[in-house]
C-alpha cells in the first residue's frame, strides 16, 4: 500500500496513522521529546508564559516533522526521526516556525473574541473556529508544496474547501480524542482536595473554581497531563493530519509523487522511485566501442601451429 497515494475513507486516515505510529513507536517518540523539550525546559525554569508560546509552535512544528517522516517512510524502510532533526538544521524549519506564528496569531484572534460583547463574540468565535479547521493542513502545505507564509495556510483553505465535510469530521474526531488522552491524564495527576462542607455550600461556584485553578499542584498536574499528551498523542493527531492533506491533495490531482521521491532522496537518502530511474538511465549516453575488432577462431589456430 502506497502510504501517499492510498483512496482513504475518514476511518482509514485514523487506522493507517494508528498502525505507523505503532510500527515506528519509539523514533516518533524520540523525535517528538527533542521537538517539545524547549518548551518543557522554559517552563521548569518558570517561564510560564513563553512556555504556552513555544508550546504551540512546537506542536505546529511537529506537524511538519511528522509530513517529512511520511515522505521518507514511503519511499524508504523507516521512519527517519534523525534525518528529519537533520534537515530541521536548514532553512526550512524556520519556514514552519514562520507558518506556526501564523498559526499561533490566529488562534490568539480567536482567544481576544472571546471577551467581545454578545452576540459579537459568537461570531467572531465561529469565524475562529473555522479558521482552525481550514487551516489545519497548513504545514504538510509547506513541507510538500514549497507553499510559504499566509499563502501556505490560504492553500490549506483551498484543500480543505474541495472536501469540507471530510476535512470537519478529521478534525472534529481528533480533537475530542485528544481532549480524551488529555482527560484521562489530568485524573491521574490530579491532588484530592480536603474542601471544608461548609465553606463550600457558603462559597459561590466561581470562587470555589477559582481557588481550585489556583492551586500549585492543579498547575502541576495540568502540565504533566499536557505534556503527556503532547508526546504520546500529538504525533497521532500529526498523521492523521498529514495523510488528510495527502488524501485532499490527491483527490484534487495536485500531488507530484516523484517530485516527492526526488525530494525524499535528497533529504534522506531514499531510493527513487521506478519512473524516475528509467528517466534517468534513458538520460545517460550510451558509448559504443567505434572499432571492434573479431577474432577469427581458425586463424588464431593456424598461428599456434607455426
Amino acid at each position: 500500500m502506497n502510504l501517499l497515494t492510498y483512496n482513504h475513507s475518514i476511518a482509514s486516515l485514523f487506522i493507517l496513522s494508528g498502525r505507523l505510529y505503532q510500527k515506528n513507536i519509539i523514533p516518533i517518540l524520540i523525535l517528538t521529546s527533542v521537538i517539545i523539550a524547549p518548551a518543557f525546559l522554559l517552563g521548569f525554569a518558570g517561564f510560564s508564559e513563553v512556555e504556552s508560546i513555544v508550546f504551540f509552535l512546537s506542536v505546529r512544528v511537529l506537524e511538519a516533522a511528522v509530513t517529512l517522516g511520511i515522505i521518507g517512510t514511503a519511499f524508504g524502510s523507516y521512519f527517519p526521526s534523525l534525518g528529519i532533526l537533520r534537515v530541521f538544521r536548514s532553512i526550512i524549519l524556520l519556514g514552519t516556525i514562520h507558518v506556526a506564528i501564523l498559526q499561533y496569531l490566529l488562534f490568539i484572534t480567536g482567544v481576544m473574541g472571546l471577551t467581545l460583547p454578545f452576540p459579537l463574540n459568537i461570531v467572531v468565535i465561529a469565524f475562529w473556529l473555522g479558521g482552525l479547521l481550514l487551516t489545519s493542513m497548513s504545514q504538510p502545505v509547506f513541507i510538500v508544496e514549497g507553499t510559504r507564509g499566509i499563502r501556505a495556510l490560504i492553500r490549506s483553505i483551498q484543500l480543505a474547501r474541495g472536501d469540507l465535510s471530510r476535512v470537519f469530521f478529521v478534525v472534529v474526531i481528533s480533537t475530542i480524542l485528544q481532549f480524551i488522552v488529555f482527560a484521562v491524564f489530568f485524573t491521574l495527576f490530579m491532588p484530592d482536595f480536603n474542601l471544608d462542607v461548609e465553606h463550600t455550600q457558603n462559597s459561590s461556584l466561581p470562587i470555589l473554581m477559582s481557588e481550585i485553578l489556583n492551586d500549585p499542584q492543579v498547575h502541576l498536574a495540568i502540565r504533566w497531563s499536557q505534556y503527556l499528551a503532547s508526546l504520546l498523542f500529538y504525533p497521532f493527531a500529526s498523521l492523521v493530519t498529514c495523510f488528510l492533506y495527502f488524501d485532499l491533495a490527491r483527490r484534487q490531482q495536485s500531488l507530484n509523487v516523484d517530485k516527492l521521491a526526488q525530494f525524499s532522496n535528497q533529504m534522506f537518502g531514499t531510493p527513487l522511485s521506478a519512473n524516475e530511474e528509467a528517466e534517468m538511465g534513458e538520460n545517460e549516453e550510451i558509448i559504443e566501442p567505434s572499432k571492434v575488432e573479431v577474432i577469427d577462431p581458425e586463424t588464431s589456430d593456424t598461428n599456434k601451429d607455426k
